[in-house]
C-alpha cells in the first residue's frame, strides 16, 4: 500500500498516524525542507525506526545520512534506481537480527562496547586491526560499523579510504568512536566517509547507543529498559548543537529570552544582536577570532535600523559568509514570505509563533557538520 504526501506537514502527520514500513522522501517540499521531516521523524521514538530514503534534486546527502537516512539519490532518477531503493528497504524490513562490527584495538574497550550494544536482536562482532576488519567486510554483511581511529596496522582514516575506493568490501554506515581530539579539518575529512562522529568521553556510551539504534532502525520501546534510559539521557543535550555558536538577531527581548531558554540547555552558545547592523558588526568581530566563530544565524525580519532581509543580503555579499546558514523568522505567514526570504539569501525560514520542535529540527538540518 502507498500513502502520498505533498507537503512536509502532511508527511509528518501521515507517518505518525499510519507508521509506514518505509518512507521515500523529497527535500524540496513547498512548506518546509524535507530534511526537517527526516529530523522530526528520527527524533520521535515512535517513528525513528522507519527506514527513510531521500530522493532529491539537490545534493544534501551528507546532512541526510548523518540525520539517519538509509540512502540518498539525486534526481533525475532512473526507474531501475528506484527499484533498487525499494529492494534495499525490503531487505532492511525482512532482516530480524541486526549485526554491528566493532573495530577497536583495546580488548577491554571492545568488550565494553559489545556489551553496551548487544540485545536480543543485535549481534556484535569485534576485531582489533584494519586487516581483520577488511576480512570481515569481504565475507559478511553488517548493518553498522563502530570504528576507533587508532589501530595497530593502519589509521582509521586510511581504512575508510580503502573501503570507499575498493568494491570488494561491504561499506556499512560508520560511526567513528574515538578519544582523539580532532581538528576541524580532520573532522571534515572524516565526515566524507563517516555517518557520525562521536568523541569518547563521560557521556559517550549513551550517545553511541543512541546513534547505533538510529542506524539499526530499532524500535526504542522494544529495547531493554536500561538501553531506553541511556537513550533518553543522550537526548537531554543535543550533539549537533553542543558548543555551537548561534547568533540571534531579534529586537523583542521576550523572543530572545525564549530562544535562549530553548538553545542553551541543549549545549549551544548564544550571541545576541538587536538589529541587522548589530548582526553585521557581530559577524565581523567573530570572523577575526576562530574561537568566537558563529555557526548559524537566526534572523528576525522586522527590526529597526536595519531589517533582516537587508542584513541577510549584506551578509551574502561578503565571501567570508557565503556558506553561513541564515534562518529567517517572520512575524506572520504571508504567501510571498518564503520567496522574499530565499531571494535575500536565507537558507530557510519559519513563521511565528515558533514551534520549538520544528525550529530545533530546522537548526539541526542547517547546522554545519
Amino acid at each position: 500500500q502507498v500513502l502520498v504526501a505533498g507537503t512536509a506537514d502532511e508527511a509528518v502527520r501521515l507517518a505518525k498516524r499510519y507508521q509506514p514500513s518505509a518512507v521515500v522522501l523529497d527535500v524540496g517540499l513547498p512548506d518546509q525542507s524535507g530534511l526537517t521531516v527526516l529530523d522530526v521523524l528520527k527524533r520521535d521514538n515512535n517513528t525513528r525506526h522507519i527506514p527513510i530514503h531521500v530522493v532529491s534534486g539537490e545534493d544534501h546527502s551528507q546532512t541526510a545520512l548523518s540525520l539517519g537516512a538509509i540512502g540518498y539519490l539525486v534526481k533525475p532518477v532512473k526507474r531501475e534506481d528506484l527499484v533498487n531503493v525499494l529492494k534495499t528497504l525490503e531487505e532492511k524490513l525482512t532482516r530480524s537480527v541486526r549485526r554491528v562490527l566493532i573495530v577497536e584495538d583495546d580488548l577491554v574497550q571492545r568488550d565494553a562496547v559489545g556489551r553496551l550494544l548487544a540485545s536480543g536482536d543485535v549481534e556484535t562482532v569485534g576485531v582489533g586491526t584494519a586487516a581483520e576488519c577488511l576480512e570481515q567486510l569481504k565475507t559478511q554483511t553488517f548493518d553498522c560499523m563502530v570504528l576507533d581511529l587508532t589501530l595497530p596496522d593502519a589509521s582509521g582514516f586510511s581504512l575508510l579510504e580503502t573501503l570507499s575506493r575498493e568494491g570488494a568490501y561491504a561499506f556499512p554506515p560508520v560511526i567513528v568512536y574515538t578519544g582523539q581530539d580532532l581538528s576541524p579539518d580532520y573532522e571534515q575529512q572524516l565526515r566524507r566517509y563517516s555517518s557520525s562522529i562521536i568523541i569518547k568521553g563521560a557521556k559517550s556510551p549513551e550517545r553511541l547507543l543512541d546513534e547505533v539504534s538510529l542506524f539499526l532502525h530499532q524500535v526504542v520501546s522494544e529495547l531493554p529498559p536500561e538501553q531506553q534510559k541511556m537513550i533518553r539521557q543522550a537526548r537531554n543535550r543535543d550533539a549537533v548543537l553542543e558548543e555551537r555558536r548561534i547568533l540571534i538577531v531579534e529586537d523583542d527581548v521576550r523572543n530572545v529570552y525564549s530562544l535562549t531558554n530553548v538553545l542553551e540547555p541543549r549545549g549551544a552558545k548564544i550571541e545576541i544582536a538587536r538589529n541587522g547592523k548589530e548582526a553585521l558588526d557581530a559577524l565581523n568581530t567573530a570572523a577575526g577570532d576562530p574561537s568566537k566563530r558563529i555557526d548559524l544565524v537566526l534572523m528576525d525580519v522586522m527590526m529597526p535600523v536595519m531589517d533582516g532581509l537587508t542584513a541577510t543580503q549584506e551578509i551574502r555579499k561578503d565571501n567570508r559568509f557565503k556558506t553561513l546558514p541564515v534562518l529567517m523568522l517572520t512575524a506572520k505567514a504571508m504567501p510571498d514570505d518564503q520567496e522574499r526570504c530565499m531571494a535575500a539569501g536565507a537558507n530557510d525560514y519559519m513563521s511565528k509563533p515558533l514551534d520549538v520542535d520544528k525550529l530545533l529540527s530546522l537548526i539541526r538540518v542547517w547546522m554545519p557538520r
